[in-house]
């Protein structure tokens, strides 16, 4: 799965949200569906497994939304990612090929399907455009308490939000996603990637012995959505230098049933007026150039 798509997957999903008015904090993927004429429907909180899915048929386009998470915030991430199906060159195509009915698992979490890594990414387009996330992140602090700002006024998910985070932040900062001693899935900032030569965490990868892996080994944690502040250092997540130290805070993400853990340091902040804008340059280096 090439970056260069799921950047034009998120680009997608801001410019929908623009073409529909949205210029400000929330972005309403429930108002999008009804101006497209797709009738959305909950579905049954007791019928777990898949987090939606979306329905094309003679008589118009359907999707229905899982009830059984209790957060807000990933119903309308799930309605944006099915939106991501409906909106994105060729997913339609894609998806009549097996039949009518798709079921999605939203939250990036899926396998190696292409079209659901690309629906996650144009609903983070959609729910937390660049401009209005950089924005956001601007005027917060550093850390998880930056996250749970950007998911406040934003209206997403949690761990959509920490993912926008590492994709926009103006500063190093890392985020993990874990179930038990495992990675779930990992982002860092551009910031982050440029602290040395580092080891980039993936699924099924082990946890290293930090205060993640004591939090997780209690269910509790997790279920009650606690939260703890811990230190830890570059060199046990991902091999690099012993001597930097970041401040590792962690949260459980409740019925979702995994743990984030959001690694930065106020110490580690850069200037935002230096941030180098990786999505021009990706683009730039893709554009065809003619004599």
């Amino acid at each position: 799965m090439s970056k260069f798509r799921l950047l034009m997957a998120r680009q997608c999903g801001e410019k929908i949200a623009a073409d529909r008015g949205f210029t400000t904090f929330p972005v309403d993927p429930f108002v999008i569906a009804a101006k497209e004429d797709i009738l959305v429907e909950a579905k049954d909180p007791d019928r777990k497994g898949m987090s939606g899915c979306i329905v094309f048929n003679d008589d118009g386009v359907g999707i229905i939304y899982a009830t059984d998470i209790r957060s807000e915030g990933f119903r309308r991430f799930t309605v944006a990612h099915e939106l991501g199906h409906y909106f994105l060159e060729g997913h339609p195509e894609e998806i009549l090929k097996a039949g009518p009915v798709h079921f999605s698992r939203a939250g990036f979490v899926q396998g190696s399907s292409s079209i659901e890594i690309e629906a996650d990414h144009f609903a983070s387009g959609l729910l937390m455009p660049t401009r209005l996330t950089r924005e956001a992140l601007y005027k917060a602090p550093i850390g998880l308490t930056g996250v749970q700002h950007l998911a406040t006024a934003a209206e997403a998910s949690l761990t959509a939000a920490a993912i926008r985070t590492a994709e926009c932040a103006p500063y190093p900062v890392a985020i993990i996603v874990s179930e038990r001693e495992q990675v779930s899935y990992g982002f860092m900032s551009e910031g982050f990637k440029k602290l040395g030569r580092l080891r980039f965490l993936r699924k099924g990868d082990g946890l290293p012995h930090t205060g993640t892996r004591d939090f997780n080994a209690v269910a509790d944690n997790i279920r009650l959505g606690r939260s703890v502040c811990s230190q830890s250092t570059l060199a046990e997540w991902f091999g690099g230098s012993a001597g930097t130290i970041l401040d590792e805070e962690v949260i459980g993400l409740g019925s979702y049933g995994y743990t984030l853990t959001v690694l930065s340091s106020e110490a580690l902040a850069d200037d935002p007026d230096e941030d180098e804008n990786e999505e021009q340059d990706l683009i730039r280096s893709w554009t065809p150039k003619f004599r």
